[in-house]
């Protein structure tokens, strides 16, 4: 009983030990918990599909978003009126007043608080994501 004791007490420690090493940064794995990456400096995606080969999109210029999207882990969700959004989950750092969701809407609909996107990654994001990692 006595080893058993020791042994559980050891891996308890040993598991601290590098908690305490590794820190509170979170590590997400591309593919794993997201399957877009959006590159918000120069509105770059690089989408991940679960079924298929990785590929980057580059936004034209005249459907960039100027809306600063928190850098982070975002859910891809749906509001009210069944419309695609960005939720952002509680590890998701936000600068203060920050809702916490962001509408995207395609380009032609730009608002000033949305991320503007093409139609057809709209429906992408809303069909085959659950979540997009924003760097």
């Amino acid at each position: 009983m006595k080893l058993i004791t020791s042994l559980l007490a050891s891996i308890l420690l040993s598991s601290t030990a590098l908690g305490s090493e590794l820190g509170n940064d979170s590590v997400y794995q591309a593919g794993g918990q997201y399957t877009a990456v959006l590159n918000s400096a120069n509105s770059q995606w690089r989408l991940l599909p679960t079924d298929g080969q990785d590929f980057a999109i580059k936004l034209d210029d005249n459907c960039r978003s100027n809306t600063k999207i928190p850098a982070g882990l975002w859910l891809i969700t749906r509001d009210a009126n069944g419309h695609v959004e960005l939720l952002a989950p509680s590890q998701t750092v936000l600068p203060k007043g920050h809702g916490g969701r962001v509408p995207v809407v395609s380009c032609a609909d730009d608002k000033s608080n949305a991320l503007a996107l093409p139609a057809s990654l709209i429906e992408w994001l809303g069909d085959t994501t659950g979540a997009i990692y924003v760097e």
